[in-house]
Formats: C-alpha cells, sequence, structure tokens
C-alpha cells in the first residue's frame, strides 16, 4: 500500500467530527438513560433525533396508533351499534359489536328506540356476546381496579360498577344508575365508600349485568320484564327491531379514552377493527393482523410489533421517530388530545413501571407544529422535564 493510499484509507475509517448539540438539546440527552427522543417541525425535518429510531416499550402512547387507525379506518362521524331482536315468544336478545361506551346514560335512549318500534312488553332477556372470543389482553391484571376491566361484545359501565357502601348497605354512586339485585351480588368485596371496581372475575356476571340495567330502565318507563335474565345467542326466527347507534360519535370516543387512557375503551376498538377486517369472532390476533398490517402499508414502518392497542403490553414496540409520523398523520385530530405539561402542549402520556412516555404537539414560530416522542424505558420519570425543555428552546 502506498503512503497516499494509506492516508485515504485512514481518512475513511476515522468518522468525521459532528457537530456539538446545542445545550438544550445537551439538557434533553442527559435526562435519557434508556430511551430515545425524536422532534421533528412541520416540514417533517428532525430538529433532534437522539436514539430515535429504537423501537422501545410505549405504554399508552400506544393509543395515539389506535386512535389514528380508528379515526382512518371507522370514520370520526361514525357510531358503533348494538341490536335488538324478538322472538315469537316476546323475548328480547340483546346482540353486542363491542361498543365501548354503553353506558347508563345510552339505556333511556335505547328503552325510547325499542318502544317506538312496537315493544311494549318483554318476556325474558337473553344476552349475545359471541361477536367476541373471551379475551385476556396482556399486561392486564387480575385486579378490581377499572383499568383491568375485562373486554367483552357486550358490557355496560365499562365493563363496571360505580358504588358506595357504608358497612352492610350498598348503593349506587352515580344518579344516572339504577341499583339492581345483581349489582349488590357483584359489589360485595367492594371496599368501604365510593369505588368503581371492573367485573373481570365475574365474566358471566358482567354480561347479565347489561340486563338487569335493561330491564330497570324498561320497567322505569313502563314496559314490563316478566322472564328471567340469560345469556344466549340471537336464534335464526328471531327479527330485528330496533338497532341503537351510540350517541357519541367515534372522535368523541377517541376523546374519552385519549383524556382518560381507558384500557377497556382501546382495546375494544383495537378488537372490533380485527373482526371488521377479518371477520367475527373478535380476537387479539385479527386486531394484531390488522394494525401490524396498516403500519407496514399505510405508514411503510419496519422494526416494530403491535401485542394489542392500549399499551399494556410489555411486547409493544414502537420507535420515538414511528410515533411523530403517527402524530403526522393523527394532526388533523389533534384537538382530540388533553393538554400536557404546558397549556401550548397537545399530548399523550405513557405510563408503566419503568416506562414513561409522551407524545405530541406544540406550536413555533419558527417550526411550524413541533412533533415530538419521548420513549423512556428507565425508571426516572423524565418525560415532562424533557417537554419543558423542547418547548422553551423550540417554540
Amino acid at each position: 500500500m502506498t503512503a497516499l493510499a494509506g492516508l485515504c484509507f485512514f481518512l475513511l475509517a476515522v468518522p468525521l467530527r459532528s457537530e456539538p448539540l446545542p445545550p438544550w438539546a445537551s439538557q434533553v440527552t442527559a435526562l435519557v438513560q434508556n430511551g430515545g427522543v425524536y422532534v421533528e417541525g412541520s416540514d417533517g425535518k428532525p430538529l433532534l433525533d437522539y436514539q430515535g429510531k429504537r423501537p422501545l416499550i410505549p405504554a399508552s402512547t400506544m393509543k395515539l396508533v389506535t386512535s389514528l387507525i380508528a379515526l382512518d379506518l371507522i370514520g370520526a362521524d361514525n357510531h358503533f351499534k348494538t341490536d335488538f331482536f324478538m322472538d315469537g315468544s316476546a323475548n328480547l336478545y340483546v346482540k353486542g359489536y363491542g361498543d365501548p361506551f354503553l353506558v347508563s346514560e345510552e339505556f333511556p335512549l335505547i328503552v325510547a328506540g325499542l318502544k317506538k318500534n312496537g315493544v311494549q312488553q318483554v318476556a325474558g332477556i337473553f344476552l349475545d356476546a359471541s361477536y367476541f372470543q373471551e379475551i385476556h389482553v396482556p399486561g392486564a391484571a387480575n385486579s378490581l381496579n377499572p383499568y383491568d376491566a375485562l373486554n367483552s361484545a357486550l358490557a355496560a359501565n365499562f365493563n363496571t360498577i360505580y358504588v358506595v357502601k357504608a358497612g352492610d348497605q350498598i348503593s349506587s354512586a352515580e344518579p344516572q344508575t339504577p341499583m339492581t339485585e345483581l349489582t349488590r351480588v357483584l359489589a360485595q368485596q367492594a371496599p368501604g365508600g365510593k369505588s368503581r371496581i371492573n367485573l373481570a372475575a365475574h365474566p358471566k356476571e358482567s354480561l347479565l349485568y347489561v340486563g338487569h340495567l335493561l330491564k330497570a330502565f324498561l320497567e322505569k318507563d313502563g314496559v314490563a320484564v316478566s322472564g328471567s335474565i340469560q345469556t344466549g345467542t340471537v336464534p335464526g326466527n328471531a327479527r330485528l327491531v330496533y338497532s341503537h347507534s351510540s350517541s357519541k360519535t367515534i372522535a368523541q370516543v377517541i376523546q374519552a379514552l385519549l383524556k382518560y387512557s381507558t384500557n377497556f375503551i382501546t382495546n375494544q376498538i383495537f378488537l372490533v377493527l380485527g373482526a371488521e377486517k377479518f371477520g367475527a369472532p373478535a380476537d387479539l390476533d385479527k386486531g394484531r393482523r390488522l394494525f401490524n398490517d396498516y403500519m407496514k402499508t399505510k405508514l411503510g414502518f419496519t422494526d416494530f410489533y403491535i401485542d394489542e392497542g392500549s399499551g399494556l403490553s410489555r411486547q409493544n414496540r414502537i420507535s420515538p421517530y414511528q410515533l411523530t409520523q403517527v402524530l403526522k398523520a393523527f394532526e388533523k385530530f389533534k384537538q382530540l388530545l388533553p393538554e400536557k405539561v404546558e397549556a401550548a402542549i397537545l399530548a399523550k402520556t405513557g405510563t408503566l413501571t419503568g416506562v414513561n412516555s409522551l407524545a405530541g404537539y406544540f406550536d413555533s414560530s419558527r417550526y411550524g407544529t413541533v412533533r415530538f416522542a419521548i420513549i423512556l424505558n428507565q425508571d426516572a420519570v423524565n418525560r415532562e422535564k424533557i417537554a419543558k425543555v423542547l418547548y422553551e428552546n423550540l417554540k
């Protein structure tokens, strides 16, 4: 090798020095022990890429992905539905399709719809949840906490009950929800005072709870129910008497799930989307197929994995860069996000043990709409500190 050739080889082998990071960027990187941060302006040019292409556990920022796909594939102005059938013996069959917002406020509307369509009396009530298979979301625990609520094709009040317990006395903690005998049975393990507990430990009873609530609202409005409440699929000879569209649009449902970070609502949507694409019954594999296909074909992603839609699973993997691209596609819906950190920042948080994340937007006089994603797989909860540094230096 000649001296000149050797010198050329040396110059190629030694990387050129990169420009030093500005002080604000150094502040950010000092707060990242194990994670990544990606920031870009409205033109898509990166303002900071610190391990931004690294797949990480996103926690509840995964809900941004679910929200985007739902708004794209279902549509912001559409509604979830629940169907009501009657057979020749006046039995009423309720078939659910995963409406995540079948709450007490919907039941008077349902009763009005049934009465308008000629239902004056009911024998038995049958609950049909066959649109979903039995679902156990990875990452959900067997606790009474609402965030561990069981997903189902037919569930009332987010598959939870909200009660007040004073000694042996149990009553409803909300005026719009009547007390039923089944509620008293299900609330036996409730702590003293007010509590909202999920019904995951009682999957059959949680389905029957829908029927007990419906009976209470029917009888309150003068429709007698003479028979029992049971589970059962809709028979072929039953006729559709009413199809109830939720009073909430998909956009309103998304706004609620982002504000309250509701795992139940998010995975209801995840499961419904899979069943809509690949056919009933809904299951986790169909949701995974749809989400992974969408991210590959619509967003052009590689090197990621979606296990479920809410961020509960530690198998979920997405990079900060990919999350900013989700934000880019979601930008026309950004007002559905809650305010975080500073009043001018719209963002979604994510929290698991050893995981904290934050992704969203703020306006900048220099860079237009700034999109950022912070995913930290570490114990130190530094997401808000990082977001403040970004906002103060890039606004």
